[in-house]
C-alpha cells in the first residue's frame, strides 16, 4: 500500500523520487520490454542526478527550458525529472508533431536546450538551438554520453520553490493556436495527487504506456502517478506495436491500469484477435479513456464486447484531469464524466457568471491548486480565462439530481441555426449508431436561410463501403431519431477525420 507519510512530505517531483529510491531502491521503476530493458526507482535516482548535472553544464539554471521532443523510450523519464531537479522547466512535445508546428513552437518558446531524436534534428539544428541528437540502441547510451562525473562531481544544489514554474505544456489545440500552459511544482503535486486518491492508485500498480510521452494525456494519467505511488511502468512506443498482442502483453505484465483515446478503443473493437478470455486480463479492472469525448455507444460496445468497464474522462491541458467517472461504481452512468476530484471546484454557469440550475447547460468553469499558474508570455490571455480563481474552460456541460457531472460540448462548436442552438456531440451521438459509420464529426456550416446549417464528416466502416446510397441512409436514420431540424442536411465521406497528437478531433479544420 502507499506510504502516505512518504508522499505526504514530499512538495515537488524530485522530492518523490529520492523518497522512493530510499524506500524501495530495487523496485522496477519502468520496464521498455521492446528493448529488454527496465530501471529500478535507485538506477532512475541516480540517472536523474546524471541529467541534471548535464543541463546545468548546458548553461539550463533555474527557470531555464528544457524541451524534449523524443518517442517513447526509457531515457524520456530521467530528462524530464532531471529538468525538474535542477529547477528548470520541463517542456515536452510529442515525437509525432510536424515540423513546421514544432519549430513554431520551439521559436516561441526559445528553451536552452532541446533534446530530442534524430529525425527531428537536422531541421531544429538550422534554427540555431542547442541540440542534443538522442539515438535509440538496445542499452541506454545516452548517459554514457553525457557523462561528466570527472568534471561535476555533485548535483547543483538548487532549493526548488513550490510555486516556481516547473512544467511548460503546449495545448494540441481545440483553438487556432497552441498555447503555452505552464504548471508550478504545487500544480503539479496536487493535481498528480488528487488523480492517484481518486482512482485508487498504489504502489502495486503496473501501468501501460502506450499514448505519446510528449502528450499530457501520458504525462498525468499514467507516468507522474506511477512515480507518485513508487508503482511500475511498463513502456511502449505506440499502440500499433502491439495490436493483436494487447491481451498477451497486459496478461503478461499483469497490467492494472491503461489510458487510451477513443481511436484506440475503436482500433480495440475492431482487431480480430485470435482468442480473448476475460480472466487472462483479470489484473486490468478498468480502462481509462480520455483527451476527446468518447460516445455512449463505443463505450457500451467496448465494455459488452471484452467484460471491461471503461472510465470516461475528462479535464484540459489548462486543469489536468478535474473528473473521474468510476466505472465500477453501482450510481455509474454511461456518458457521464463522474464526480470532480477532491482539489476541485466545479461550476457551471451562464454568459454572465450566473450558476445555472440542475439540469441547465452552462459553461464549466474549475476552481482549485491544480488550475494552472499562467500562459507562457500571454498574461492577457490568462486574466481573459481566469476570474476570481476560475478557469472558464470554453466547455459546456451540467449536472444532474445526483450530482453526477456531464460534458456536452465546445462552447466555440455550438451550431446556432435559426437561432436554436444545437450541440454536435448530441448529433455524433446519434450517429455513431448507424452500421456503416466507423467515426463521425459534425460542424456547422453557413446558410442563407438560417445561417447555419449542419454537416457531417463521415468515415465508413470498411465492410460497408461498397454500400449503395449510404448518404441517404445516414441521412434518413438521422431524421427519424433527430428530426428534420436537427439531423444533417448533407454527409461527406472522408478517409479519416483530423486529429492532434492526442488523439483529439480538431472541428476547426472541417469548418
Amino acid at each position: 500500500m502507499i506510504d502516505s507519510s512518504r508522499l505526504n512530505t514530499s512538495t515537488t517531483f524530485s522530492d518523490v523520487l529520492k523518497n522512493n529510491a530510499r524506500s524501495r531502491p530495487d523496485h522496477i521503476a519502468i520496464l521498455e520490454p521492446q528493448r529488454n530493458i527496465s530501471i529500478t526507482y535507485k538506477e532512475l535516482d541516480d540517472l536523474v542526478d546524471q541529467v541534471a548535472i548535464w543541463l546545468d553544464s548546458q548553461g539550463v539554471n533555474q527557470g531555464g527550458v528544457v524541451s524534449v521532443v523524443v518517442k517513447n523510450c526509457i531515457e524520456y523519464f530521467p530528462i524530464y525529472l532531471g529538468a525538474i531537479r535542477l529547477g528548470g522547466i520541463i517542456n515536452p512535445f510529442p515525437a509525432t508533431l510536424s515540423p513546421f508546428d514544432l519549430l513554431k513552437n520551439l521559436s516561441y518558446t526559445e528553451p536552452d536546450v532541446v533534446v530530442c531524436h534524430d529525425t527531428h534534428s537536422s531541421h531544429i539544428k538550422t534554427q540555431g538551438f542547442n541540440v542534443y541528437e538522442l539515438n535509440l540502441c538496445n542499452d541506454i547510451q545516452f548517459f554514457d554520453d553525457i557523462s561528466i562525473k570527472d568534471k561535476i562531481s555533485v548535483v547543483p544544489d538548487n532549493v526548488l520553490d513550490a510555486n516556481a514554474p516547473a512544467c511548460l505544456y503546449y495545448s494540441s489545440g481545440t483553438t487556432d493556436d497552441p498555447k503555452g500552459i505552464i504548471y508550478s511544482h504545487d500544480n503539479m503535486m496536487s493535481l498528480i495527487g488528487s488523480i492517484v486518491r481518486g482512482f485508487g492508485h498504489n504502489d502495486s500498480d503496473q501501468h501501460l504506456i502506450l499514448l505519446p510521452l510528449g502528450h499530457t494525456a501520458s504525462i498525468n494519467y499514467s507516468f507522474l502517478p506511477a512515480l507518485y505511488t513508487g508503482a511500475t511502468i511498463v513502456l511502449y512506443d505506440s499502440y500499433l506495436r502491439l495490436r493483436t498482442n494487447l491481451w498477451t502483453a497486459i496478461e503478461e505484465h499483469k497490467i492494472t491500469y491503461m489510458q487510451v483515446v477513443p481511436s484506440i478503443l475503436y482500433s480495440i473493437l475492431n482487431t480480430p484477435f485470435s482468442t480473448y478470455n476475460r480472466d487472462q486480463v483479470s489484473s486490468l479492472s478498468y480502462v481509462g479513456c480520455g483527451s476527446a469525448p468518447l460516445s455512449i455507444h463505443m463505450q457500451t460496445e467496448f465494455q459488452e464486447k471484452f467484460d471491461i468497464p471503461v472510465a470516461n474522462l475528462y479535464g484540459l491541458s489548462e486543469t489536468g484531469p478535474t473528473h473521474f467517472d468510476n466505472p465500477l461504481d453501482s450510481k455509474w452512468q454511461p456518458g457521464s464524466i463522474g464526480l470532480p476530484l477532491d482539489v476541485n471546484e466545479i461550476r457551471f454557469v451562464d454568459d454572465e457568471g450566473t450558476e445555472v440550475p440542475i439540469d441547465d447547460v452552462g459553461e464549466i468553469i474549475v476552481k482549485g491548486p491544480n488550475v494552472f499558474t499562467d500562459y507562457f508570455k500571454n498574461k492577457e490571455l490568462y486574466s481573459k480565462v481566469v476570474i476570481d480563481g476560475y478557469f472558464y474552460t470554453g466547455d459546456l456541460g451540467y449536472i444532474d439530481s445526483l450530482g453526477r457531472q456531464y460534458f456536452v460540448d465546445r462552447k466555440k462548436d455550438l451550431i446556432i441555426k435559426a437561432g436554436v442552438n444545437i450541440h454536435p456531440g448530441e448529433i455524433e451521438e446519434v450517429l455513431y449508431e448507424h452500421k456503416s459509420i466507423a467515426e463521425v464529426l459534425v460542424v456547422g456550416v453557413d446558410d442563407e436561410f438560417y445561417g447555419e446549417d449542419v454537416k457531417c464528416f463521415a468515415v465508413l466502416n470498411k465492410d460497408n463501403k461498397a454500400e449503395h446510397n449510404i448518404e441517404q441512409s445516414i441521412l434518413d436514420f438521422a431524421r427519424e431519431r433527430l428530426g428534420v431540424f436537427k439531423a444533417p442536411v448533407s454527409v461527406e465521406f472522408v478517409e479519416s477525420l483530423p486529429k492532434g497528437p492526442s488523439g483529439k478531433y480538431l472541428r476547426r479544420a472541417l469548418r
